[in-house]
């Protein structure tokens, strides 16, 4: 205080009182007018209030003088911050700090505090002046600022996606906190480092390149896939968006990298993939693999000129070793089949197993005819050892038929014809050899004769009839369609299978004119539904063929009119070969659609669809093939190709129905699988509509009530 009046006097006047007191005066009026002000006594006691004071506080003047500082205590701070202040304005010592207190009517604001003590002759305080300054606004600005600090740490730290800004040789300026939870790095070991370090070897080369590319005059955002590793060596697989960090001078000419971890989407894909091309018994290529690589080894040949053999396989009466044995015996022998296949023709040869008992490779490197089917020969009889199944030795009849290039094909579909020509003069014999193709070979047996023309009278006689077998909701058992099934009964040779008539229908186009008797049958069966005020859903196969033909929709369309059923009665269900030509389907299933049926893949899994198609393709419904449900209690291979196939499903918004469950353990897991709908012998084998809707008579899509 004395060093204050000191230099207050040597500024006014040494010798002039007057002057002193004027500028004590005019300094007292400045605060009085900019700040808060407010005397107390060591009590805490309000000797004085100015008029800021009054307004900040809405008490009147007379509230507050003779009230104690207490009156504006708003119980925000604890009482250990009152008890340090105290204690160093009671030392003689000014106190500074910001304080929250409450108005009188309830409202709180903060003020940026200095109390200063003022001691008698003792050295104790007799008074406290206060000056204070509102700073309300800035305390609810720095409120929001943290506010908004704590949620952006929230949600990096929790995100999906991992957010870092690099310079241009890769060293990071900043990096979320989910980077950190993801990789296991110290957030501050990742500023010393560099982006580059962090991904996998094998693709830094190409990130540092399009890094660099971006600087030139690829400004325009970049996406990239690549693996990061973590502090444990585990790979992540990430999907990549970058950009250049705009409008920010702190951060100018960096690049504003955004990136999601994609593993288990990625992983998903690969056994989807793996499921497409690859037979699940034998770890084979499938039919559709192996006619993709079969074109190229054709284009190989054609170029370098060489000569290569197709040699295709057919177990002979497999169905009599399931029938001795049960169906897991005949999985082994056809596994066995395939391991030594494998064996005989070596781990680089083409070889598949392209439909249930048949297998097909090629042969290279051999020019003659008879040094190629004397291979071939050796193969078939090695296959034909006896192999061990449980307690008995059980030996098996291999036919082969075997097709040349270019000597008996110009196109590879030509070569499967001619090899399969050739099996077929085997299969007459009896099976159990080889035969190589011979020029003018028939293409039809005369059983195939028969059954052709047979079929054709059996349209017009209408020898067909329709089975029913009911589609549910797993988690209910609630009905929720039934699929149309054909059944052939002709007068002389009985009930023939539908594996036996629906290829050769297809193959000689008869399918045209018995899948519109079976629409038109159907959709009469739905009429009859309307008329006694109930409602179902059929599902109805269509063939590739089907499809093909030229008006093929305005059929269904005409037939439905006719009939006059609702779309949301129909649901038509597309074979696997569909999606060979699907860009000629595409047009077909969109206008189905438009008007709104709803399309379902069937059988998938069997040798054609990809999932590509599936993403592209506007279907509503994908069928999972028996074939990965009849072992999905035992095999987590099966489960786990199952709920790949479910998860990516949902991602295109398909339904998943599963088909061949005979068990209710296997329903169960196929639901624990994200599974919804299922049909097989454990809900209802084919019957008559009337059997098959009473499947569930309450709360189901087919009850008697819409």
């Amino acid at each position: 205080m004395k060093e204050f009046l000191n230099g207050m006097e040597r500024f006014a006047n040494a010798n002039s009182e007057k002057g002193l007191q004027k500028i004590l005066s005019d300094i007292a009026y400045t605060l009085e007018q900019a700040a808060i002000v407010s005397i107390t006594d060591p009590r805490g006691t309000i000797q004085y209030a100015n008029e800021h004071f009054e307004k900040l506080s809405k008490y009147p003047i007379e509230e507050l003088i003779g009230a104690n500082q207490r009156i504006v205590n708003s119980g925000y701070h604890e009482v250990s911050f009152f008890k340090e202040m105290w204690a160093t304005i009671g030392s003689g010592k000014t106190w500074r700090g910001d304080i929250c207190n409450r108005a009188k009517d309830g409202s709180y604001y903060w003020v940026d505090t200095t109390i200063v003590p003022f001691l008698n002759e003792n050295g104790k305080p007799y008074q406290y002046i206060s000056i204070r300054y509102n700073i309300t606004a800035r305390k609810l600005m720095e409120e929001e600022i943290r506010k908004n600090a704590e949620l952006y740490e929230i949600i990096t730290t929790n995100a999906s996606d991992f957010i870092a800004i690099i310079d241009r040789q890769g060293r990071f300026q900043y990096v979320s906190p989910s980077f950190g939870k993801l990789l296991g790095h110290s957030l501050d070991s990742l500023y010393s480092d560099t982006l580059f370090t962090l991904i996998y070897k094998k693709d830094r080369q190409k990130v540092e390149r399009k890094i660099t590319q971006f600087r030139g005059i690829h400004r325009n955002a970049i996406s990239l896939e690549y693996s990061l590793l973590d502090v444990r060596g585990g790979m992540h697989i990430m999907e990549a968006k970058l950009n250049e960090v705009q409008g920010s001078v702190d951060y100018e000419d960096q690049i504003l990298v955004v990136m999601r971890d994609v593993t288990e989407r990625v992983k998903s894909e690969e056994k989807i993939r793996h499921l497409v091309y690859n037979d699940q018994l034998t770890s084979l290529m499938n039919r559709n693999s192996f006619r993709e690589q079969l074109a190229l080894a054709f284009e190989r040949a054609r170029t370098r000129k060489q000569v290569f053999a197709l040699v295709h396989i057919n177990i002979d009466r497999l169905r009599y070793a399931n029938d001795l044995l049960g169906h897991e015996a005949g999985d082994y022998l056809l596994a066995m089949v395939g391991e030594r296949l494998k064996q005989k023709t070596g781990p680089e040869s083409l070889l598949a197993r392209i439909a249930g008992d048949e297998f097909a490779f090629i042969i290279t490197g051999l020019t003659n005819e008879s040094d190629i089917y004397n291979y071939a020969e050796e193969i078939r009889t090695y296959l034909e050892q006896p192999i061990q199944v449980g307690q008995q030795s059980y030996t098996l009849s291999i036919s082969c038929g075997i097709s040349m290039y270019p000597e008996h094909a110009n196109q590879p579909s030509e070569l499967v014809t001619k090899a399969t020509l050739a099996l077929g003069k085997v299969k007459m014999r009896g099976g159990g050899d080889s035969e190589m193709y011979e020029h003018g070979t028939s293409k039809m047996t005369l059983e195939r004769i028969l059954l052709e023309n047979e079929m054709r009278k059996s349209v017009q006689q209408q020898h067909f009839y329709l089975e029913y077998q009911p589609k549910v909701f797993l988690g209910t058992g609630e009905l929720t369609g039934v699929e149309v099934l054909v059944r052939w009964n002709h007068p002389d040779l009985g009930i023939i299978p539908p594996m036996k008539f629906i290829p050769l229908a297809e193959e000689t186009k008869i399918i045209v004119s018995l899948g519109e008797w079976i629409l038109r049958e159907v959709c009469k069966q739905a009429a009859e539904e309307i008329k006694d005020g109930a409602f179902c859903k059929f599902a109805v196969n269509v063939s590739t063929v089907q499809m093909k033909e030229d008006g093929f929709v305005d059929t269904v369309f005409n037939i439905m009119k006719e009939f006059k059923i609702p779309a949301d009665m129909l649901e038509l269900e597309l074979t696997e070969s569909s999606f060979m030509d699907m860009e000629g389907m595409k047009e077909s299933i969109q206008k189905l659609r438009g008007a709104g049926i709803t399309v379902a893949i069937d059988d998938f899994g069997t040798g054609y669809s990809t999932f590509s198609y599936i993403k592209e393709l506007p279907a509503d419904t994908l069928k999972i093939d028996m074939a990965f449900v009849r072992d999905i209690l035992e095999n987590e291979n099966s489960q786990a190709i199952v709920k790949a196939i479910v998860t990516l499903a949902d991602t295109a918004g398909l339904n998943v129905v599963a088909e061949g469950i005979e068990l209710k353990e296997q329903a169960d897991m196929l639901y624990q699988l994200g599974c919804r709908e299922g049909q097989g012998y454990y809900f209802g084998r084919p019957t008559t509509l009337f059997e098959a809707k009473q499947t569930n008579s309450k709360g189901s899509s087919c009850d008697n009530k819409k």
